[in-house]
């Protein structure tokens, strides 16, 4: 007697149908996931920027490192002085946030704004002291 094979079938993954209609399969419903997805990325290439993220970063370090540096600066100058407003009691210009008229703030940013157009820290320290006075 001769044996006979058996083919073996395989599962196909189509659509399972039952009695509430049809059903995809796990594959078809991870494909449909993929597509979307792929979709997605197509898009945020399509309308993102075209600068690239490291430059962007480069740029944002850059920017900081010249604030940081701004700041040092500003820092090294009103160590030099007390605060002018006379409403806070003369504390370091360092120190001191008062918004008084001739206040703290208001000398940081003199301090700043001379500092920005190139002056050196020695001249922005005569030209405070010139218009604020209260030199340490």
């Amino acid at each position: 007697m001769a044996k006979s094979k058996k083919k073996k079938s395989r599962p196909v993954a189509k659509f399972r149908v039952s009695s509430g209609g049809w059903q995809p399969s796990y594959w078809m419903i991870v494909a449909l996931i993929a597509i979307f997805f792929a979709g997605g990325v197509l898009v945020k290439a399509l309308v993102s920027p075209a600068t690239p993220v490291g430059a962007v970063a480069t740029a944002n370090q850059y920017a900081s490192a010249q604030s940081a540096a701004l700041e040092s600066q500003v820092r090294l100058v009103a160590a030099n002085f007390r605060c002018a407003c006379g409403g806070c009691g003369e504390l370091f210009l360092v120190d001191c946030t008062c918004d008084m008229p001739r206040g703290a703030k208001e000398e940081k940013d003199f301090i700043r704004k001379n500092l920005m157009q190139g002056s050196n820290i020695d001249e922005v320290i005569a030209r405070v002291e010139q218009e604020y006075g209260h030199r340490i």
